[in-house]
C-alpha cells in the first residue's frame, strides 16, 4: 500500500511539473489572438526621391587659339667665324676684341703685317714693266720691218724690170749670157732679202703673243697679292657681340687659322621639339577651310606653317617673354623621340627702342616654347576632365542625367574643342557622378570657378600677336 502509494506521488511529480507549461501557453495564444483582433491594418507609404548634387556649368561658346607647347635651346641665327687667309705677324687688334664685346659693322678687327705682300707687288710691277717695255720694242721692229719691206719691194721691182730688159736683149743677140746670169743673181738677192723681212715679221708676232700672255700671268698674280694686301685687315661684317678671343699683338697666325668668333645678337633662333600628334592642333586653323591642292607649292607651305610663337627662358621666375616668329620646319623627325622640330626667330630689340627694358635672349638658353596657330572663332570647349570614354553627361530640363557621345576637333592643356554633339547652351556635368544611373534626379551645382578656369585657358593665346581669326 504504501509502495502504491509512493508511485502515484512521484506520478503526480512529474506530471504536475510538465502541466505547469501549460497556463503560459495558453496566455500566450490568447494575447497573440487578441492583437492580431485589434491591431489595425497595414498602410503603403511612397518612398521620396532624393536628387543628387553634381556640379556642372553651361556649355559655353569661346574664340580659341590652338598652342602646342616644347623646348629648345636658343642659338644665334647669324654668326661667322674668322678665318685667316694670309699668314703674318699681328700689327694690330681692335682695343675691344673681347669675349662678349660689341663690334659695329665695318670695323676694323685685326691687322696683319703687310710687307711681303707689298713687295711681291712691287716685285711683280717692275716685271711686268720689264715685258711692256719688251712687247714695245718688238712691236716697233715689226713696224721698222714693214717700213723695210716697202722699200726693198721696189728694188726687187726695179731689178725684175732690168731683168726682163735684159732677156729681150738677149733674144736679140745684144746682150751676152752671163750678164743675163748677173742680173738673175741680183734679183734673187733681193727676193731672198724681202722674204727675210717678211719671216722676221711673222717670227715676231707670236714673241709678243707670248709676252702679253706672260703679262696677263703677271697681272693675275699681281692682283692676287693685292688682294692679300686686303686680306691683312680683317673687318666686321655686321654689328656682332665676340665670341671667344685668343689673340695678342705680335703673334704669329697662319693660313686657315680660326682665330675668334662673333654673332649676331640681332635675330635668336630656338629649335623646339614638338610632339608629331600635337601638331594637328596647329594646322587645324591653318587652311580657311580651303580643301588643299594636289600640288603643295611654297606658297602653300608658308601659309599653312604661318605661326607666331612665344619664348620664355625655363627655369626662372622671371616674367619676361619674348615674340616669335615661326621660320622653318626641321626635316626629319627623330627616330627615338617621334618629335620634330619647329625652329622660332627672336628679335632681340635694342634697348633704345624698347619701351619697357628688356634684356636680350642669349645663345645657350633654355627655352620655354608655345607656337600658336589662327584663332578658331566661337567654338564649343568643355573641360577635358568632363569626358568619360568619348561621351559626356549632361543635366536635361527635368534635371536628370543624360550621356551623349561627341567627337573632338582637339584636346589643349585642361580643355577640349568639340566637332559634334554638343551646339552650347547645355547643363554639363564636370565632376565624376559614378556611379552614373541614366536618367537620375540631379540637383546641378554652378562651378563658377571651373568656368573661370576654362575661359582662361581657352583665351591663354588672344594677347600674343597673331594673323587674321578665322571662322569655322
Amino acid at each position: 500500500m504504501k509502495e502504491t502509494t509512493k508511485m502515484v506521488e512521484r506520478q503526480w511529480k512529474t506530471w504536475g511539473k510538465r502541466l505547469m507549461v501549460v497556463p503560459p501557453i495558453v496566455l500566450a495564444i490568447g494575447a497573440y489572438w487578441w492583437l492580431v483582433k485589434h491591431t489595425p491594418p497595414l498602410q503603403m507609404h511612397s518612398e521620396e526621391e532624393v536628387a543628387r548634387m553634381l556640379e556642372t556649368i553651361v556649355v559655353p561658346r569661346l574664340d580659341v587659339r590652338p598652342k602646342v607647347s616644347g623646348l629648345g635651346t636658343a642659338k644665334y641665327a647669324r654668326s661667322w667665324r674668322a678665318v685667316t687667309q694670309v699668314e703674318g705677324r699681328v700689327n694690330a687688334i681692335h682695343p675691344e676684341l673681347r669675349p662678349g664685346s660689341m663690334i659695329q659693322a665695318g670695323e676694323i678687327l685685326l691687322e696683319i703685317d703687310a710687307s711681303d705682300y707689298r713687295s711681291r707687288v712691287a716685285e711683280l710691277t717692275a716685271t711686268m714693266d720689264q715685258q711692256h717695255a719688251e712687247v714695245e720694242r718688238l712691236e716697233q721692229s715689226i713696224q721698222n720691218d714693214q717700213e723695210n719691206l716697202v722699200l726693198e719691194n721696189e728694188v726687187l721691182a726695179i731689178l725684175q724690170r732690168e731683168l726682163d730688159r735684159q732677156e729681150t736683149l738677149l733674144a736679140r743677140q745684144a746682150v751676152s749670157s752671163s750678164s743675163i746670169d748677173e742680173k738673175r743673181r741680183e734679183w734673187l738677192n733681193q727676193q731672198k732679202t724681202v722674204q727675210n723681212l717678211k719671216n722676221n715679221t711673222a717670227l715676231l708676232g707670236p714673241q709678243i703673243k707670248a709676252l702679253q700672255a706672260g703679262l696677263r700671268q703677271l697681272s693675275v698674280q699681281k692682283e692676287q697679292a693685292e688682294r692679300d694686301i686686303a686680306r691683312t685687315k680683317i673687318t666686321a661684317p655686321f654689328a656682332m657681340r665676340m665670341g671667344e678671343v685668343q689673340l695678342e699683338v705680335d703673334q704669329f697666325v697662319g693660313v686657315g687659322e680660326t682665330i675668334f668668333m662673333g654673332y649676331s645678337d640681332a635675330e635668336v633662333e630656338i629649335e623646339a621639339q614638338l610632339a608629331l600628334q600635337d601638331i594637328h592642333r596647329l594646322l587645324v586653323s591653318q587652311t580657311d577651310g580651303v580643301p588643299p591642292k594636289p600640288e603643295f607649292d611654297q606658297q602653300d607651305f608658308q601659309r599653312a606653317f604661318s605661326f607666331d610663337a612665344l619664348v620664355k627662358v625655363a627655369g626662372m621666375d622671371s616674367l619676361v617673354t619674348y615674340p616669335a616668329k615661326f621660320l622653318r620646319v626641321r626635316e626629319i623627325v627623330d627616330a627615338q623621340t617621334k618629335m620634330v622640330g619647329f625652329v622660332v626667330g627672336v628679335q632681340n630689340v635694342l634697348p633704345h627702342d624698347q619701351s619697357v627694358p628688356t634684356p636680350p635672349l642669349l645663345e645657350g638658353a633654355f627655352c620655354d616654347v608655345e607656337v600658336f596657330g589662327k584663332t578658331l572663332v566661337n567654338q564649343v570647349v568643355i573641360p577635358r576632365n568632363a569626358i568619360r570614354g568619348g561621351s559626356v553627361y549632361l543635366v536635361d530640363d527635368q534635371n536628370r542625367l543624360t550621356r551623349k557621345t561627341i567627337e573632338l576637333e582637339f584636346t589643349q592643356d585642361t580643355f577640349a574643342v568639340v566637332a559634334s554633339g554638343l551646339d552650347g547652351g547645355e547643363r554639363l556635368v564636370i565632376a565624376n557622378p559614378s556611379p552614373a544611373i541614366v536618367g537620375m534626379l540631379v540637383q546641378p551645382i554652378e562651378a563658377g570657378e571651373a568656368m573661370a578656369n576654362l575661359v582662361a585657358a581657352a583665351n591663354s593665346g588672344e594677347d600674343v600677336p597673331r594673323s587674321d581669326a578665322k571662322t569655322k
